[in-house]
């Protein structure tokens, strides 16, 4: 791994630019890192208890940390970003996503809220918010709200969506994607806010990922300040992970 990687990511998706249900685990071993996330790693929503119970073996067998995962979002190949918009998640996806998480240590669960136009209806806010409450109850983690570009009728596209979300719902934080966040916010502006106690608009990252534009490609590849701002989020005081979020 370059020394600008190692200076950053410490984390890496192995689900982006794979088919549905089929990662590559062995990006982590490639960048010599141990942690990883994933998108929704089946084709379905309720998968099998040795479905689940095969992925944390081999997770293990691997000597892999997962750390974030994605709830199912619908058919994300063909331009689903979630269901919440027409109905809940299954509760038979909640208790798959609990068992998942109680076997692997994973507390972070990145939520697609559903493409239903940029605002949020109030039974898409009800389903949000009953993933959250149902995570914390069960003492598993945090869900993830993630402003996303690209999609014209998704509710959540800048920070100040993602606020919105956060200061209404309990267990619920910013998943800060800085490639997306470059098209949608004045990320140097934001970073600006974080660490000011006194600045109403400061909303800090649980989670974050990074990409470089044009292309969504590795660090160093294209035109993103992504050291200067990862060194920003650190001296700002942000001390979790940094996701590499990168087409391979």
């Amino acid at each position: 791994m370059s020394a600008e990687l190692t200076s950053m990511v410490n984390t890496v998706n192995c689900s982006i630019g794979r088919p549905p249900g089929d990662p590559d685990l062995s990006r982590a071993a490639a960048l010599g890192l141990d942690r990883i996330e994933l998108w929704w790693p089946w084709t379905t929503p309720e998968p099998t208890d040795h479905e689940i119970d095969d992925l944390v073996g081999e997770l293990t067998r691997r000597e892999l940390t997962l750390i974030a995962v994605n709830y199912w979002g619908g058919d994300t190949s063909a331009g689903d970003r979630g269901v919440l918009h027409e109905r809940p998640l299954s509760r038979r996806h909640v208790d798959a996503m609990s068992r998942l998480a109680d076997g692997t240590g994973a507390d972070r669960f990145n939520l697609l809220v559903g493409r239903g136009g940029r605002k949020l209806g109030p039974d898409q806010l009800d389903n949000i918010a009953a993933v959250a409450h149902t995570a914390e109850g069960r003492g598993q983690g945090i869900v993830l709200i993630e402003p996303s570009s690209g999609v014209d009728d998704y509710p959540i596209a800048t920070i100040a969506d993602a606020r919105a979300v956060i200061s209404s719902i309990s267990n619920t934080a910013l998943l800060a994607d800085l490639w997306h966040l470059s098209q949608t916010d004045d990320v140097p502006t934001w970073l600006d806010t974080l660490g000011k106690s006194d600045d109403d608009d400061a909303v800090f990252p649980a989670h974050v990922q990074i990409a470089d534009e044009p292309g969504r490609g590795a660090p160093g590849s294209g035109a993103l300040p992504l050291e200067e701002w990862v060194g920003a989020l650190r001296s700002a005081g942000y001390s979790g992970d940094v996701a590499g979020e990168w087409m391979w």
